[in-house]
């Protein structure tokens, strides 16, 4: 009996880490695409709050209109996260990463419908441009979902969008598998942020690499407008992946 419980957690470990692993390189592309594709981060809240409040400063309110909107949503789709959880799935978490996920699903295709908009002039994204202000918006919101209910796997904390906390940990985990008493337990731990930041960061670099073929190899003005968002289809690949393990796997 005891056997089969050990086997039952050592099960749902293994598929808690596969879901960290998708939605962190979802995450790297979503991060990506937003700032190669919409001209600003979507999920960096720091980078925007700075640059938010830094057109108060400067005299250029539509800094301000443009980077404050996308920290407000993210914090609204935490604030969302948290809702589902404990008002709809009443803290049953197969349940509400289901529903989570589901909207994440949605609101990626809605943002796939929205064209990007560059500058005639640079031939870059306009950052200042509504439809690409409204898409790094619900980029934010998915980011919000991501931080609040994907924050651990097998007792480990992490997070999908954003590295600088995972380079944190993985060096205290590091630094505890050398001089630490549970060597084995930390050192397993550092490999699997060492995985989930190389991850993360080859996502993104694949992102840039579709950018880049878009730019030197392909033209057009359907090109400029929707093409783009075809990068979109990896991570909405990935996410509907995480949903489906998700819905199949037992409490």
């Amino acid at each position: 009996m005891k056997n089969e419980e050990e086997k039952s957690i050592a099960k749902h470990s293994k598929v808690g880490f596969i879901i960290a692993l998708l939605l962190t390189c979802a995450g790297g592309f979503l991060e990506a695409y937003s700032l190669y594709y919409r001209g600003f981060w979507g999920m960096m809240m720091t980078g925007n709050l700075v640059y938010g409040v830094a057109g108060i400063v400067e005299g250029t309110p539509i800094k301000l209109l443009t980077y404050i909107p996308v920290v407000i949503l993210f914090t609204v789709g935490v604030f969302l996260a948290r809702l589902i959880e404990d008002k709809i799935a009443k803290n049953n978490e197969k349940k509400y990463h289901v529903i989570e996920l589901s909207v994440i699903v949605g609101l990626l295709l809605v943002v796939m419908a929205i064209p990007t908009i560059f500058d005639p002039e640079t031939k870059n994204p306009d950052k200042f441009a509504w439809p690409n202000i409204i898409s790094n918006g619900l980029i934010a919101i998915i980011g919000g979902f991501l931080t609040k209910s994907f924050a651990s796997f097998d007792e480990v904390p992490y997070t999908a969008t954003m590295m600088t906390a995972n380079m944190g940990r993985l060096a205290i985990s590091t630094y505890d598998a050398i001089f630490g008493e549970e060597k084995a337990k930390s050192g397993k731990a550092a490999l699997k942020y060492l995985v989930i930041i190389l991850l993360f960061a080859a996502s993104a670099i694949g992102c840039y690499c579709f950018y880049y073929f878009v730019y030197k190899h392909l033209e057009g003005e359907a090109l400029v407008s929707y093409f783009p968002n075809l990068t979109l289809m990896l991570p909405l690949i990935l996410i509907a992946s995480s949903l489906i393990i998700s819905a199949q796997r037992k409490e």
